[in-house]
């Protein structure tokens, strides 16, 4: 009698019985590349800022297809995933075969084909991810595709442990309108991936249940905008309060265009000289925009391809502590750090009295640029230069004392391991630095969705973060994700901000506080509803 009632119930939801499964058609392929492209055009390009308004209805055509189609083996997952996964990854992606290309001497069509390695990586979470809202659709009907900002969560919160990389999750494509990632406070930038996966979802749900397209049109585009109207509002309305101003600092940035020339090329010693002459001359001039007998002055100089290493030239340390001291300011540079374990690339802190009062090696190294994974398991790696050199990663979280400001440096791309400035800001960090060599991006879209990355940082920890780049983007960001004075690309510029920070550090945000907790528990409802529709399955 169950079986037959399990029969007849599935027998009024045309979309449960799968009889047989069909060959996918050319409409599955069309809603895929439309998905697809609506999910590279969300991005930044080499053109400017994305459409980020596409975000919240790009998987809009995929889903209703998945929620229409008759069946769906998991083969036919694997195709349409691996599809929008290649499309997805060298549409966003592509301007990780220009460093490779430009500095790395290897020509292009095997640059492009390496590319495939991490698409097709990418491909088995979009495919799972697939199979799985196919799944919970043929287990609760139309209902079920509100599994799909769950499994989205709980599959770009594996891609990030599995690959270690968390490079364009789909909620960096809002870091352009502040109100829309305020979520991230709380939630980390999973957060806003799910308020995106939500909206496509909604609008689904509420088309599959007319009959009459006009109506279906209108659900389909009026959903996703009602709810991003509805976080905008909501996102302007948590606009955090700005800091009571007790202590001040001002904070100047160089950013120098120094070229990179490649691996073998190096910068032969007149280059080091005007390299470094021209990080001085703009720090003179842009110190003199402020007071000496004022708050106390940061100067930041950016991640640098001049290797230049205080640990090994002692007449470069003297000089640059006696820059320090003559300008009575604070002096933020990068260097080639060196200790018992190693070279590091490291970010150190001199005085105005001319010491350095802190030192920070980077901890997440850029696999083939600053090491190469792998050397001591397969013997022909150890044949393989980095293209920045030979690295190994630092241990410890520095946070350096300036004045009243406590801050807390990381450098270039670990930008996107929220992990490592949320570290700094639990041991008080309360104002962040990230400086970064953009150069080997070259004008790709790479330096711009580097920005994003840096904008959700901010966000997330609440606190203010100073961007300061070799060739652009150099911007200061607020806690709520404004970017202010951004620079232009491949342009000499300088900055000046006058910065007023409470005096003892504000209270953590949740992120700060609890990190991945809301991803944590999408993979926990996640797995609770797979364990649920398994058990509902037996018993059916």
């Amino acid at each position: 009698m169950r079986s037959s009632a399990a029969s007849a119930g599935r027998a009024k939801h045309p979309i449960l019985t799968a009889p047989r499964t069909p060959p996918l058609a050319p409409s599955d392929w069309a809603c895929t590349g439309a998905t697809a492209l609506a999910f590279v055009l969300a991005f930044p390009s080499p053109l400017g800022e994305g459409v980020w308004f596409l975000a919240w209805g790009a998987w809009i055509p995929l889903l209703f297809r998945l929620a229409t189609r008759v069946a769906l083996s998991f083969r036919q997952a694997f195709l349409l995933g691996l599809s929008l996964a290649l499309i997805v990854f060298y549409g966003s992606f592509s301007w990780l075969a220009f460093p490779i290309v430009h500095y790395g001497g290897m020509p292009a069509p095997i640059a492009y084909a390496l590319l495939l390695i991490p698409a097709l990586v990418l491909s088995l979470f979009f495919s799972a991810f697939l199979w799985l809202v196919r799944w919970g659709i043929v287990r609760w009907g139309r209902a079920g595709v509100f599994t799909a900002p769950l499994f989205w969560v709980a599959l770009e919160w594996a891609r990030v442990r599995l690959t270690r990389h968390g490079w364009n999750l789909f909620g960096y494509s809002q870091a352009s309108v502040p109100e829309l990632i305020q979520i991230a406070r709380g939630t980390g930038v999973l957060g806003v991936s799910f308020l995106l996966l939500l909206a496509s979802t909604l609008g689904v749900f509420l088309a599959l249940r007319e009959t009459a397209r006009w109506r279906r049109a209108i659900l389909l585009v009026g959903s996703p905008l009602a709810l991003l109207g509805l976080a905008f509002f909501a996102g302007r309305a948590a606009r955090p309060e700005a800091p009571l101003g007790t202590s001040a600092v001002h904070v100047f940035a160089v950013q120098p265009v120094i070229p990179v020339l490649g691996r073998g090329a190096g910068l032969r010693a007149p280059d080091v000289i005007e390299s470094l002459n021209r990080h001085l001359r703009l720090s003179e001039a842009v110190l003199a925009e402020g007071k000496s007998d004022g708050p106390p002055q940061l100067l930041i100089w950016p991640e640098s391809p001049m290797n230049l290493s205080l640990d090994e030239d002692e007449a470069l340390a003297a000089y640059l502590a006696d820059f320090a001291r003559r300008h009575e300011a604070y002096l933020l540079l990068n260097h080639l750090g060196r200790t018992a374990r190693g070279w590091h690339n490291s970010a150190t802190v001199i005085s105005p009295q001319g010491t350095r009062i802190a030192e920070y090696h980077k901890i997440r190294l850029l696999e083939f640029g600053e090491y190469v994974p792998g050397r001591g398991l397969l013997p022909f790696l150890g044949k393989i230069p980095a293209l920045a050199g030979d690295f190994v990663p630092g241990r410890d979280y520095t946070v350096a004392d300036v004045g009243a400001a406590r801050v807390g440096t990381f450098i270039c791309f670990e930008s996107a391991f929220p992990e490592i400035p949320r570290a700094l800001v639990q041991r008080g960090a309360t104002l962040l630095v990230n400086i970064s060599n953009d150069g080997w991006f070259g004008t790709t879209a790479g330096a711009r969705q580097h920005l994003s990355h840096a904008v959700l940082r901010a966000v997330e920890l609440g606190r203010p973060l100073v961007r300061v780049t070799n060739s652009g983007i150099t911007a200061l960001i607020t806690p709520y994700g404004e970017v202010r004075d951004a620079t232009p690309l491949f342009h000499t510029a300088t900055r000046h901000w006058l910065l007023r920070l409470p005096s003892s550090p504000p209270p953590l945000t949740l992120y700060a506080r609890y990190g991945d907790l809301f991803a944590w528990l999408c993979v926990a409802v996640s797995l609770g509803l797979l364990a649920w529709g398994k058990r509902r399955k037996r018993r059916a």
